[in-house]
């Protein structure tokens, strides 16, 4: 009888946890208790003082259809989170925001209405059934913003496309931001593998900031800047004349609040002048004196190379092949590279940037430099000329040797400066971020197929961080820490550096020798060859005979160590899954079985 009474007593707390969960998903649906690390199902403590901020009251029209998606566990579960979530926004609001429900069911007004309104309709059996779950967000006027359809994909996003649109509707007025772009705000749109090139277009930040703000955009030779302006974003400045120079200098000088993204080597740039004679990768350097006269440079000859952030990358081997490596020019940041105290980056969970350069201040500069992003202490400077004429991701890897700095990536800017133009002092006040292209689509956004058409997925939130520096520019800081709710899919770190120790390791060999051999086939081909006969075998001394059996046993034992090293590597990769896999399944769950065992083995012995 003993016996069983550790089971019945496991059973009956099993059996109680679910009987009080059913129960208080009945009864208290809203009430839970969120353990992840990152919070990621915890409304962000912006939420209520943005609510309770807005001129007037707003309406949320939340649309799902409810037996379509019976069929999709996936989506069900995610409607009821969406769901849930805006109960939680309507009782923050303090009746600032109305919540409906509404069932636009197959023929009926409200699938007309939900049509009207621009959501979407997809298709789930093939005959004509569709499912809907968007969101639109209504004023007391005629403004409204539509969500088309609230994706699993962006539920990280989730807070912040019900926030921009409660905002958008609720504010009388828009923050007024003045942009002035010395490379082009447009790319080729995503490609799609079945159709035609896609004509450029509008880069999604941008598009993002007009949503958000009344945007002014300014022309590289404008005289003087736009009235009435609450901040101003420069991008890649280049080329520009000096009574534009001045009218910078006059607003930056003047304490106005200004974001510059200054990039040594911006490889988006579609400038026509960005493809350099010979150049493997297209690009351009930004050209900016102001920023040297105020007292920060950034080295327009480098770039920054991290061994801890490199982005994984796919590239073609001279043998026609393809091969994924750590390409270390292009930076992954998480958390980690994120100042904390900021907060220009709450709720920001990664960041990715392409050849960005290193804030440094000048010699005796009075300005005071706090980091916003940086590398890790496994980084060194990398000369432009290697990216550009060379983009050899396995030759930089190689060539890698980190001086266990931390470099500022992006920064706050402020302290006094003096104007080289007039010699007026005053306290400035920049965000500088030492690359251009985080605003591409194609440095944080992943296209991919629904249906019919082309999706954008979000992989970082380079598009939230500029949103936020826009909105903390114009004196708007509401929104500030309503951004990306944290990585649902967390990378092994300990394994990932291990990964790249090891890959380090194989590949300055592999370079080794695979130089070797281009030399050894040389001598091989140059000793089997007579000079100047086309046509007759030569006869070969002892010596030369000799001289090329050397050389060949040293070719065929070069090629062997070459894959040899190459095995090696893959074999250290493939352990290190392994062992991942037998801690996860085998070990962790022994331990756990082999805790509860002991401690039941020693309260018995308590109680008898």
């Amino acid at each position: 009888m003993s016996a069983r009474r550790p089971i019945l007593a496991c059973a009956t707390v099993a059996l109680g946890a679910l009987a009080l969960n059913a129960a208080l998903a009945v009864w208290v649906p809203g009430v839970r208790i969120d353990l992840t690390q990152e919070s990621l199902y915890t409304i962000s403590p912006g939420m209520r003082p943005l609510l309770l901020s807005l001129d007037e009251p707003v309406r949320i029209d939340l649309y799902w259809t409810r037996r379509a998606g019976e069929g999709a566990p996936q989506i069900r579960a995610h409607a009821q989170r969406v769901t849930e979530f805006l109960r939680e926004v309507e009782s923050l609001s303090g009746g600032m925001a109305e919540l409906r429900i509404i069932d636009p069911a197959p023929f009926s007004d409200a699938e007309d209405e939900a049509r009207a309104a621009g959501i979407a309709a997809l298709s789930v059996d093939g005959v004509g059934g569709t499912l809907m779950l968007g969101a639109t967000v209504s004023g007391p006027t005629d403004r409204r913003e539509t969500i088309a359809y609230i994706s699993p994909d962006r539920e990280s996003f989730l807070e912040y496309d019900i926030a921009t649109a409660i905002a958008t509707v609720g504010r009388a007025r828009k923050g007024r931001i003045g942009i002035l772009s010395g490379m082009p705000l447009s790319a080729p749109a995503p490609q799609d593998p079945a159709g035609p090139p896609g004509a450029p277009r509008e880069m999604a930040t941008i598009t993002e900031l007009k949503r958000l703000f009344d945007v002014v955009e300014i022309g590289p030779s404008a005289p003087e800047l736009p009235d009435r302006l609450d901040a101003l974003m420069i991008v890649q400045p280049r080329a520009l004349g000096e009574p534009t120079l001045r009218a910078i200098d006059s607003w930056i000088v003047g304490g106005k609040p200004t974001v510059i993204l200054a990039d040594p080597y911006a490889e988006t740039d579609s400038s026509p002048d960005a493809k350099a004679m010979g150049a493997s990768r297209s690009g351009t350097t930004y050209d900016f004196p102001l920023l040297q006269a105020y007292g920060i440079d950034i080295p327009r000859d480098m770039v920054v190379g991290d061994q801890a952030f490199a982005t994984r990358v796919q590239f073609a081997t001279p043998n026609g092949g393809s091969r994924t490596i750590d390409y270390l020019a292009w930076l992954s940041l998480d958390r980690t590279a994120l100042n904390p105290d900021d907060p220009l980056v709450g709720g920001i969970s990664a960041v990715n940037l392409m050849s960005a350069g290193a804030i440094v201040p000048v010699q005796g500069s009075p300005l005071a430099i706090t980091p916003i992003l940086s590398s890790s202490d496994r980084s060194e400077l990398v000369q432009t000329l290697k990216i550009g004429f060379f983009g050899d991701p396995e030759q930089l890897l190689r060539d890698m040797r980190p001086d266990g700095q931390r470099r500022t990536l992006a920064a706050r800017i402020a302290g006094p400066a003096r104007s080289p133009f007039t010699g007026r002092e005053g306290p400035i006040s920049l965000v500088l971020i030492a690359d251009a292209d985080l605003l591409a689509d194609m440095t944080w956004l992943s296209t991919q197929r629904q249906g019919d058409s082309l999706t954008a997925r979000a992989v970082s939130d380079n598009g939230p961080l500029i949103v936020n520096a826009a909105e903390l520019a114009s004196g708007d800081s509401a929104l500030a820490n309503l951004r990306g709710r944290g990585q649902y899919r967390r990378p092994f770190a300990e394994v990932e550096a291990m990964r790249k120790s090891a890959e380090a390791k194989y590949v300055a060999r592999e370079k080794d020798l695979e130089r070797e051999i281009r030399i050894a086939e040389m001598r091989v081909a140059q000793l089997a060859r007579e000079p100047g006969s086309e046509s007759a075998a030569m006869v070969l001394t002892a010596g030369q005979q000799e001289e090329l059996a050397q050389a060949n046993r040293k070719l065929l034992d070069m090629r062997r160590e070459l894959r040899q090293v190459q095995f090696r590597l893959r074999e250290e990769i493939d352990a290190l899954g392994l062992r991942v896999l037998v801690a996860n399944v085998i070990l962790w769950p022994s331990a756990v079985a082999a805790a509860a065992l002991v401690w039941y083995l020693l309260r018995g012995r308590t109680a008898r």
